[in-house]
Parts: C-alpha cells; structure tokens; sequence
C-alpha cells in the first residue's frame, strides 16, 4: 500500500562555485518524506545496492541520540534547546501529548487549503567566525499546493505566478524549501518510525511542553536525501530533534531537527533546521492553521558553512483562479 502523504521536493538547494569548483553544481538535500514502500520497507534507490543501503543503516544504528542523553549531557550538548526547562520524573503524559500533537497534524495535512505567502530568504556564506562572508536576500511568492498524488509540492513564483526553477536563482549559497511538511514525524501514520521522549516544560510562561524525537533507521518510512557534486548517488538522511508544543492548543511552536548522525562519507558534516510557527486565519476557513513563519537553516558540506533565514507572511488562500488575502500570522508568545 502507497503511503498517500508525501513531502516532495523539501529542502531542495544549490551550493555556490567552491574555491576548486569552476561552476555551480547542483546539490540535493530533501528532509524526510514518505516513501511509497510498505511501513517498515525503505524504497530501494535503483543508483544503490542493497549492501550500500544497509551500510547506511548501519552508520545510523551506532548513534547516540537526543533519546539517549541523560538531563546533564542535554544541558552539556543543547543549552539553548533546554535552558529554562524543569525536567520530567517520568513519561506519564507523553502518550497523551502525542496522540494530541498528531491529532493536530493530521487535522493540518487534511484540511490544510492550498497557500500562497511572502518569503524573504537571507541566504550567507559563512567563514569561521560565523560572520558572514556574502550574503544575499531575495523575495518569492511561496506556493504550497495539495497533489493528490505526491501530496503538498511547494514552488516558489514570481509576481504573475510563474514558477522559478532553482537554476534560474542566484547562485550564492544554497537554497531551501519544504517547511510545511516537517512535522509529519508527529502524524500518527508515521509515530511508528520515531522513537519520542518527553523532557517536561518550560519554566517560564507559556509553560510549553519539550518532546525530543529520534528516528529509528530502518523502520521509519520518511527518509531523506542528499546528493552533491562530490558524491552524485544520494545518501539517506535520518533526523533527531526537539519539539516545543503548546500546553493551551497542542500545537507545535517550534520544532528543531538535525542529522541522527553526520553522513561524512557524503562530506555533509551538519544540517539544521529551526522553525518557529505562527497561528494564521483565513477569513472564509473557520479554523486556524500553524504555519512556519520563520526558519533558519544550518549546514556544513565540505568544511563550508552555509546560512539560510527564511520570513514567511501575508498568507493567502490560492487557486488558479482567486486569491484571497488575509493578515499576517498572528505570533501567540
């Protein structure tokens, strides 16, 4: 059976002309989607053998995860991550808290019309210090449509609504994309390639709830990708992070993902992703959605260091036909 929900094309980018590069090269990164293998299944990548792709695995297998850590090495690794946070005793509450959470997402992914919004990315090569060493800052129309068959497909438009292929875009750093479907490691169609923690909550107002996520390698079905000049067949991608929900809706404010483990075969050292999301109305849909409204992207290939900033407003309900325009998220604190 064909998992329906997908997340196509996320997180697609192009990395600049390198000191020994003579011209751009394409790089694909794509966080984790579902694949249209049975659960449990990873769809076999025809450029791969099946010795290569239980390697990889493997790589995964051996790491330690966010899961993993005792409340001392948290603070040790992530002190900004849980700063302020009163650890649980116990995991009384995250049974309930998931089936909530992914409650939420579900009611997203089903009811969610299709949305155009502005998009403003900051995109910066960094050098050692983490300054930044060039830097460009560009604005879209960002489109996310509903595909009944490969699910939400994200683009971004000109002003007359003409998609932008990603070659066509300046070359500095790189650029990223598929925000919207990040949380689907909460749909309860996929809770069973995770392994979840519950770390307590803030101490401070609003008190939000802290899940920390992992995914298990070779049992999950949204798997990643990324590919590069360096190493053209694409390597999988696992992801372990950190969630913050609020204790009012259940909605997820901010979700943080990185590597389940660096993939240095690859050259790929990091990749982060932090969102922040903001509630938005429609003034003919009833019901609010959470959407990312802010996103910043880190990543380390080949000893480069790469920043992206994305700002999302002015949502709006989108069809061929009729566009409707709405205010800006509305940013519960």
């Amino acid at each position: 059976m064909k998992t329906l929900i997908t997340a196509a094309r996320l997180l697609l980018l192009t990395l600049p002309s390198l000191p020994v590069i003579p011209r751009c090269v394409p790089v694909a990164l794509a966080v984790p989607g579902p694949t249209s293998s049975e659960p449990g299944n990873w769809q076999q990548d025809p450029s791969k053998g099946e010795s290569v792709v239980k390697s990889e695995v493997e790589i995964y297998r051996r790491a330690r995860t966010v899961i993993d850590l005792t409340g001392e090495e948290l603070l040790q690794t992530y002190p900004d991550e849980v700063r302020g946070l009163e650890f649980a005793g116990d995991q009384q509450k995250l049974n309930s808290l998931l089936q909530k959470v992914g409650e939420n997402v579900a009611k997203l992914f089903r009811d969610l019309p299709n949305t155009i919004s502005k998009e403003q990315v900051r995109r910066e090569r960094l050098r050692s210090d983490g300054r930044a060493e060039e830097s460009i800052t560009e604005n879209f129309n960002y489109t996310a449509c509903l595909n009944s068959i490969s699910g939400w497909e994200e683009a971004r438009t000109d002003s007359r609504g003409r998609e932008i292929p990603p070659e066509l875009m300046s070359d500095l750093s790189f650029l990223t994309t598929g925000f919207a479907s990040v949380s689907l490691y909460f749909h309860p169609k996929h809770q069973f390639g995770g392994r979840f923690r519950y770390l307590g909550r803030q101490s401070d107002e609003p008190y939000h709830h802290v899940i920390a996520f992992a995914q298990k390698p070779g049992v999950t079905d949204l798997v990643g990708s990324f590919s590069s000049y360096l190493q053209p067949a694409p390597a999988l991608l696992l992801y372990q992070g950190f969630a913050w929900i609020d204790p009012g809706s259940y909605q997820i404010v901010r979700l943080r993902q990185e590597l389940l483990a660096p993939r240095m075969d690859a050259h790929l050292a990091t990749a982060t992703s932090d969102i922040l999301y903001g509630e938005v109305h429609f003034e003919s849909v009833a019901t609010p959605f959470w959407l990312p409204r802010e996103v910043i992207v880190n990543l380390r290939f080949s000893g480069q260091q790469y920043r992206n900033r994305h700002r999302y407003s002015d949502y709006q309900l989108f069809t061929v036909a009729v566009e409707q325009k709405v205010a800006p998220p509305v940013v519960r604190k």
